[in-house]
C-alpha cells in the first residue's frame, strides 16, 4: 500500500491525522522519546520526531485538492519528478516507524572503543549511520536517507547500559547469551 507525506502547520499534526482518517487514510506522525532534567534525575518526555510531518496510507488515489485545502496542510510532499508515493530510503523508513507504532524509545548503548553499539531499542539492527553522539544530551544524530530523499537525519535518545565493553565480548554474547552469563 502507498505512503505518502504531507507538511503542516506545527502542533496542528493530531488535526491532520483526524482529517486523513476521515478521508480513509492511516496516518502516522511519529514521536521521539528523550531524556530531560526533572525533579527525579532524567525523566523521559515525548516530542515529535519531525514536527509537522505527518505521513499516512492510502489503498486508493488521495483526495489531494480536498487535502490541501485543509488549513492546517501547507505541503503535499512529491520528488523532483513530481511522484507523491514514498519510495526508496523514505519508504523504508516509515516501514521502520510504522514498525515501533509512530514511537521511537530509547535506545541502549555501550561504549565500544570511540564508537557506541546499540544492543537494545529501535536503534539496534537499524541501517543507518550514526553521525553524532550528544552525549550530555544522552542524544545521536543518525542518518536515515541520501541525497534525493526527503529525510536525512533525525536524533534519537540513547541510554549507557555500559561505559565500556569489549568488541569480541559483545559479538560473543549476541552469537551465545547463555554462554557470557555470570
Amino acid at each position: 500500500m502507498p505512503w505518502y507525506c504531507l507538511f503542516c502547520k506545527a502542533g496542528q499534526e493530531q488535526n491532520v491525522i483526524r482529517m486523513l482518517e476521515e478521508r480513509g487514510a492511516r496516518p502516522l506522525a511519529p514521536l521521539v522519546v528523550h531524556l530531560q532534567p526533572g525533579e527525579k534525575g532524567l525523566e523521559r518526555a515525548r516530542r515529535r520526531l519531525l514536527p509537522g510531518y505527518v505521513f499516512f496510507e492510502q489503498e486508493e488515489t488521495p483526495d489531494w485538492p480536498g487535502i490541501i485545502r485543509y488549513s492546517s496542510v501547507l505541503k503535499i510532499l512529491h520528488y523532483q519528478d513530481e511522484t507523491p508515493e514514498l519510495r526508496g530510503a523514505d519508504l523504508d523508513f516509515v516501514t521502520w516507524l510504522k514498525q515501533y507504532e509512530g514511537l521511537i524509545d530509547v535506545s541502549e548503548v555501550v561504549k565500544v572503543g570511540t564508537k557506541i553499539a546499540f544492543v537494545s531499542g529501535p536503534l539496534m539492527g537499524m541501517e543507518a549511520q550514526v553521525l553524532k553522539v550528544n552525549k550530555s544530551r544522552r542524544q545521536v544524530q543518525i542518518s536515515v536517507g541520501g541525497e534525493g530523499n526527503m529525510f536525512h537525519t533525525i536524533w534519537c535518545a540513547i541510554e549507557y547500559i555500559q561505559d565500556s565493553v569489549d568488541l569480541e565480548m559483545l559479538h560473543q554474547q549476541a552469537q551465545d547469551p547463555k554462554k557470557t552469563e555470570n
